[in-house]
């Protein structure tokens, strides 16, 4: 008996959702008519996919009581879905909106609709108040480890969130964990985000398609990109506030076979440009940087690859020049840090304010220092060097593996050795490496492989100037990993450098225009050290390690 009344209470069942089946298509049905007799647009709002955001322009109390709900929109083109457009409470939220300066496109819905989106949608909490997080007290970051734990856990967070709401979350982790970059990786059914910390990538979490759509439509929105292009690279701007600074993300955005790759970088407008012992120069190269403040005219040329901290050098020498006396002006693409008392210009290409138009106009305004943020052709190449033989100090950047290098890379873009010769002051050439987390590295004795790696390093200083040489060490840090430093064994990073004084007779070795050997046999006789001495110079005092220096400068050789 029980089993046949189970057996009728399920066929009740079964029947009651084959009635509001049909019924729910009639409703559907009736609408539609309604729609068309109304001449407005139509929608089964109860199956149309919705991006959370769009939910969110109408307070959830509202949307309930007006029967309204808004799920589409690009730009300012807003459509809302209205269960009856004459009610009063549905044509007070409609003027709202339209106060906003939303285009509205209304479209008729069925009750049930309606209602059963606002209702699923209200267990995930979209329409509350969002919560965006500005502002992290320094004693709340944790460490890197279980701030990636937390990271993490975005995975299921974001789907209970907007994207705005998820994008800032994301925005806060990175900083909290001094990343540069964000990046946003589709595949076929997730995206994976991976943070770069001290030049490094590491995933942190995927995110379903879905999720990665909703969040790639809202970086679009805040940069103003288009959103309705997908199939050509854009490039924009936003900025959100951390512990009251301004950080501006600069975005950019290419296609991909499955869908459009984001990668964001963090720009800190209220970062301080540290010392040049912070940065990672010592002893004889130290004493150069420091010198180099002091100099009238000439160009200073930073070379290395992106991400070799060029512009950190760059600005670091800018605040030492940076006088009440001195006029400085710099000309960049784009203006990565803003600095009190010196003039910053962007240049636009598409005006045709380039980096040698600009220059030239720059220079009208009579500035002591200018700083181009890259010497890119002959054309800018010669506007710097006729700015440094004219009585300016010109600092810019260069893309070559060494500093001396530079000089045969100018000559190549057209210059002549006697315009370059008498223009240059300092080259520079520097990688990063990571320095060794001092919670967790270990001291232990070196080996004899380790050893012999040293005196390969040092092999050539030691034949030119033994003086130099430092004494190998008995023991030597290796990377471990703790909590601190998220299992990576470092935190932080320092310059590893090489440093050409152009003096007279370098100058007129150039004017010979004698070979990159000749002139690195001069350098060598007056106190020259490469990138990798320099390396193995701060394994042997404990700042970095053997693997790290071999990582970075076989990165640069590649």
């Amino acid at each position: 008996m029980a089993k046949k009344a189970d057996a009728n209470t399920d066929q009740a069942k079964e029947t009651e959702v084959v009635l509001e089946g049909i019924n729910r298509e009639f409703e559907e049905k009736d609408t539609l008519k309604k729609a068309k007799e109304q001449n407005l647009s139509y929608v089964n709002i109860g199956k149309t996919p919705i991006n959370p955001d769009y939910l969110k322009l109408i307070p959830y109390k509202t949307a309930k009581e007006a029967k309204a709900i808004t799920f589409y929109k690009i730009g300012d083109k807003l459509r809302v879905a209205v269960v009856n457009p004459e009610d009063p409470k549905t044509k007070k939220v409609l003027e709202d909106l339209r106060k906003q300066d939303f285009k509205l496109n209304i479209n008729l819905a069925s009750q049930s609709g309606v209602l059963e989106v606002t209702k699923r949608y209200a267990d995930l909490q979209v329409y509350r108040e969002k919560q965006i997080v500005d502002k992290v007290k320094a004693g709340s970051i944790k460490t890197y480890e279980k701030e990636i734990a937390e990271l993490k856990q975005l995975e299921q967070k974001v789907k209970e969130v907007t994207a705005e709401e998820a994008i800032n979350l994301i925005n806060i982790g990175a900083m909290k964990t001094k990343a540069s970059d964000v990046h946003y990786e589709p595949t076929d059914s997730e995206a994976i985000v991976r943070f770069r910390i001290d030049g490094v990538l590491h995933n942190v979490f995927n995110v379903k398609k879905k999720v990665y759509d909703n969040i790639l439509s809202q970086i679009k929105y805040q940069t103003k990109m288009k959103l309705n292009i997908s199939d050509v690279p854009q490039d924009g701007r936003y900025n959100f506030n951390f512990n009251e600074r301004k950080i501006d993300v600069r975005v950019s955005i290419i296609p991909t076979e499955k869908s459009e790759s984001i990668v964001c970088r963090f720009l800190d407008s209220g970062k301080e440009f540290t010392s040049f012992e912070e940065l990672g120069f010592e002893g004889e190269y130290l004493a150069k940087t420091k010198g180099l403040t002091k100099i009238s005219h000439g160009m200073i040329l930073v070379t290395g690859p992106t991400g070799s901290g060029k512009t950190t050098t760059l600005y670091s020498l800018l605040q030492g020049f940076n006088t009440p006396d001195k006029k400085i002006i710099t000309l960049e693409n784009p203006i990565e840090y803003h600095m009190e008392g010196i003039v910053q210009s962007q240049i636009n290409e598409k005006d045709d304010y380039d980096f040698s138009s600009g220059l030239r106009a720059i220079l009208r305004q009579d500035p002591d220092i200018v700083m181009i943020g890259e010497i890119r052709d002959q054309e800018t190449a010669e506007a710097a060097a006729q700015a440094a033989l004219t009585g300016h100090v010109v600092l810019s950047t260069l893309h070559t593996n060494s500093a001396i290098e530079s000089i045969p890379r100018l000559i190549n873009m057209g210059m002549e050795p006697f315009v370059v010769a008498p223009a240059l002051d300092t080259l520079i050439a520097q990688r990063l490496v990571r320095r060794v987390c001092k919670e967790c590295g270990t001291l232990e004795p070196i080996t004899d492989r380790e050893r012999k790696e040293f005196e390969e390093a040092f092999k050539d200083l030691q034949e030119t100037n033994p003086k130099l040489v430092p004494k190998i060490p008995e023991q030597v840090y290796h990377a471990k990993g703790c909590g601190k430093c998220s299992q990576t064994g470092y935190t932080g990073r320092l310059v590893i450098a090489e440093i050409v004084s152009v003096d007279d007779e370098m100058k007129e070795l150039i004017l010979q225009n004698a070979s990159v050997g000749k002139i690195l046999e001069l350098a060598r006789k007056k106190g020259f050290i490469s990138m990798k001495e320099n390396g193995f110079m701060k394994a042997a005092e404990g700042h970095t390690t053997i693997e790290e220096v071999h990582r970075v400068i076989r990165v640069s050789e590649e």
